[in-house]
């Protein structure tokens, strides 16, 4: 290998490693700004995924820049030495989807993170602010029901209706789906690296990798409903819809895909 090219790929190291670290602490900032602009904003959650969007758009843009460098600068140089073979982290998309993979699980985290601290706040301010209306005793509210519902005062035995606000109506949504994703990731981690073996494998693929990546496909979500079902009590009258919803998904997916790979 000639000094030229040597010193272009040692660039290419030093300028990916630069990359690489300014990527990290533009995580670490971003996880800093929501987590303290959730309490400071007084728990509004959407508020702080806005926050996020804006800052996951300026960092998704230093991937745009890894690529225009690439394209000008670095490929230009490499395209020359047709017997190159360069280290598969060193190619532009595979450090891109490195990136992209890296803020995704990121994502994940800081989302059920958000959650968690969200879910904590609003059931421990529910309870401290409902008691009966009769005798005045404090009440326990369901935690695993976010609609309006009945709870017997077990000192005076009158019956009274707990009326969610809006933010404790907030987690029965996505608030919980957050959270049971990150009970979930090593499913989901372990469904992805069976879809990234389908598409890493050259075609016709072998009917194997398809059994096994359906296999753990089904064990997440199935596991992922009956986790949710733990902490929405409503989610049980939707657990065969959405079972069933994720199964004609994996059909279509499949039927798309299979002759493809």
């Amino acid at each position: 290998m000639n000094q030229e090219l040597q010193e272009t790929i040692n660039r290419w190291k030093t300028y990916l490693q630069k990359i690489e670290q300014r990527f990290e602490e533009s995580l670490q900032q971003a996880e800093e700004t929501c987590k303290d602009l959730l309490i400071e904003s007084n728990y509004d959650y959407y508020e702080v995924m806005k926050t996020w969007m804006a800052i996951k758009s300026q960092i998704n843009d230093i991937s745009k820049g890894i690529t225009q460098t690439w394209e000008q600068k670095v490929y230009p140089q490499l395209s020359l030495h047709t017997h190159l073979d360069l280290q598969k982290e060193l190619h532009e998309s595979n450090f891109t989807y490195f990136l992209l993979i890296r803020l995704e699980q990121f994502e994940r985290n800081l989302k059920a993170d958000l959650s968690q601290t969200f879910y904590n706040h609003v059931i421990q301010l529910a309870n401290q602010r409902f008691s009966c209306t009769q005798c005045h005793s404090p009440l326990a509210i369901q935690s695993n029901v976010f609609r309006a519902h009945y709870v017997t005062c077990n000192y005076c035995q009158a019956t009274n209706t707990f009326t969610p606000d809006t933010k404790y109506a907030q987690i029965g949504g996505n608030i919980i789906d957050n959270i049971v994703a990150k009970k979930c990731e090593p499913l989901y981690q372990k469904m992805q690296v069976s879809l990234a073996n389908i598409q890493n494998q050259r075609p016709p693929i072998a009917e194997q990798f398809w059994e096994k990546y359906k296999s753990d496909y089904f064990n997440y979500y199935e596991t992922f409903f009956i986790e949710r079902m733990k902490l929405n009590h409503d989610a049980k009258d939707r657990f065969d819809a959405d079972l069933q919803r994720k199964k004609t998904e994996y059909e279509h997916y499949e039927k798309l895909h299979k002759k493809t790979y």
